[in-house]
């Protein structure tokens, strides 16, 4: 049984304790009453008094017990409420503890390809694993709560170093074995309970270093300062562009990458994609972008954008919005620049499921001029259902193709790819191309675009000028 169960046993214990004791006292004051009244009709009224009263104060008592319960219905582990109100409680004791923030990574696709309920099951059966894996380890009345979706917090009395090492044995064990042969695959982040006073930025800080095994991206910033950060600069735009050109030889058009960076006094330089991550938490893409976009049509306003494309990197979410559409119209309507200088470029894991929609509204985008770019072609990603449904003009390779290389099959999908991409009209860039003897192996591929620092780190505009 797990610790959550045990407590919800207690708390529907007492609730029976409170129902049960006031019946004992009733029924000995009406024995009483029995005893010494004299009067049918004073016992009567009493009854008519006291009994509705009881059956009122018993169907509060169910009505309230229900509302409190601590147990998540699912996996039977306790609620968000009480798992962060355990977070709460821990907090500055005399002992060392440690919050640890467990996610099952592939429950989405579990759930697509095996259905809700076989999912749920999975997550249940998840936790009793756990549960007696660390009872194994001698660790006793331990608290796991269920956060979000696959998401399970635990609070461990001990020094995060030996639970890591711990969790790690759990997470290669489950690996290997699964659950119901199903592959599980989890990933983790912990914590010391003293971090922050604040339990949300504990848990936002769980959530940073997941994303930091995944991309080591997330700088070491408690989430509420990373936060005022965010809305300083956005607020006060605060953005340093940087320009990473590519080049075509045989055209001798330059496509400028436009790389948007926060300047912080206390954490230095923060690209976009340290920053991403809460920019999307807080709902700030459509703003973010729509920043990004006014800052860079000031900056560009004098420039000669002839046999030049600027790629701006925005948020899909933004794409599919119409009021920013309408934001770039006006926008460009008083700029002298033209859209048919600029590529919109995005990238997607997981296919947005108004496709037609979605291709609507990037024709949109396109009868105004604008191009339509697609990072992170071939990747763990959904490239290649978007370049089946989509008007893409322009895609770029992951940078698991230029890392690869040398590798056979990776030459023969990129080759094959490139030659399909052809077939469509699209144009095809390969990036982080940063040595002379890589640039010799890509060349081979005809590319229409290369980049990286063997053709040009990124550069302030006026870098840019003083390099043509």
């Amino acid at each position: 049984m797990l610790y959550s169960e045990s407590k919800e046993r207690e708390n529907r214990f007492i609730i029976s304790l409170k129902i049960g004791f006031p019946f004992a006292i009733l029924t000995l004051i009406l024995f009483y009453i029995f005893k010494i009244s004299t009067s049918d009709i004073e016992v009567f009224i009493l009854l008519v008094l006291l009994i509705p009263i009881y059956i009122y104060y018993i169907f509060y008592l169910i009505y309230t017990g229900f509302k409190t319960t601590v147990i998540d219905p699912t996996t039977r582990t306790f609620t968000r409420k009480e798992i962060l109100e355990k977070i709460n409680t821990i907090k500055n004791k005399s002992y060392e503890s440690t919050v640890i923030l467990i996610k099952v990574d592939n429950i989405m696709d579990i759930n697509e390809r095996y259905g809700i309920t076989n999912a749920d099951n999975i997550l249940k059966i998840f936790t009793k694993k756990l549960d007696k894996f660390l009872k194994n380890y001698n660790f006793k009345n331990i608290s796991i709560g269920k956060y979000t979706g696959g998401h399970f917090l635990l609070i461990l009395k001990g020094r995060e170093k030996e639970l890591k090492h711990l969790i790690t044995i759990f997470s290669k064990e489950l690996k290997n074995i699964g659950i119901n042969n199903i592959e599980i695959k989890i990933d983790y982040s912990l914590i010391n309970s003293n971090y922050d006073e604040n339990v949300n930025n504990i848990i936002k800080k769980l959530i940073s270093l997941l994303e930091e095994h995944k991309n080591n991206i997330v700088p070491n910033i408690k989430p509420n300062e990373f936060e005022k950060i965010i809305c300083n600069a956005i607020d006060e735009e605060k953005f340093i562009l940087k320009y990473q050109p590519s080049y075509n030889k045989n055209t001798n058009t330059k496509i400028l990458e436009v790389l948007a960076k926060i300047y912080s006094k206390s954490e230095g330089m923060l690209s976009k994609t340290q920053i991403q991550r809460v920019v999307n938490h807080m709902g700030y893409e459509t703003i973010f972008d729509k920043k990004i976009f006014s800052i860079l049509l000031k900056q560009l306003e004098n420039e000669d954008l002839s046999n030049k494309k600027v790629s701006v990197k925005i948020s899909p979410v933004t794409l599919r919005n119409t009021e920013f559409r309408q934001y770039l119209n006006q926008l460009f309507f008083k700029s002298p620049l033209k859209e048919e200088n600029f590529i919109l470029e995005f990238s997607e894991d997981k296919s947005y499921k108004e496709i037609k929609r979605f291709k609507e509204i990037l024709n949109q985008y396109k009868k105004s001029g604008f191009k339509i770019g697609l990072d992170n072609f071939g990747g763990d990603n959904c490239s290649l259902e978007y370049i089946k449904n989509l008007p893409i003009d322009i895609v770029k390779f992951d940078i698991e193709y230029t890392k690869n290389i040398d590798d056979k099959r990776y030459k023969i999908i990129m080759n094959a790819y490139k030659n399909l991409l052809k077939d469509l009209g699209i144009e095809v860039m390969i990036k982080f191309v940063d040595k002379k003897e890589l640039l010799e192996k890509v060349e081979k591929f005809e590319f229409d675009y290369i980049q990286g620092f063997i053709i040009s780190k990124p550069k302030s505009l006026k870098q840019l000028e003083e390099s043509l």
